[in-house]
């Protein structure tokens, strides 16, 4: 299962963590898996090329973590709330392979 995880710092949101995986096919087929990476890898590509923010990214396997380096701005917040929307459909989707913690 894939846990998505909001990072929030003086309640504005700044990135997210995933960790593991979401097991729907085997491994190469997992659409639930390229989804969230996609997902994942457009936000933070939008957040540097679009926002021009600065962005800290951890990952290994099964695990990616990304957050703001810097103070969020309000092109930063548009692209993570679509972010938080699309994780958030995916589990709601996929409830069996995703979790999406909220506060």
């Amino acid at each position: 299962m894939t846990t998505i995880t909001p990072i929030c710092k003086e309640n504005r949101l700044i990135g997210f963590k995933l960790d593991g995986h979401a097991s729907f096919r085997n491994y190469g087929y997992d659409i639930v898996c390229a989804a969230i990476s996609c997902l994942s890898i457009n936000t933070i590509n939008s957040l540097q090329e679009i926002a021009h923010k600065e962005v800290d990214v951890y990952q290994g396997d099964g695990y990616i973590e990304y957050s703001l380096h810097c103070k969020p701005s309000i092109q930063s917040n548009i692209l993570l709330e679509s972010a938080r929307l699309g994780y958030m459909s995916i589990a709601e989707e996929y409830s069996h392979n995703v979790k999406y913690v909220t506060g």
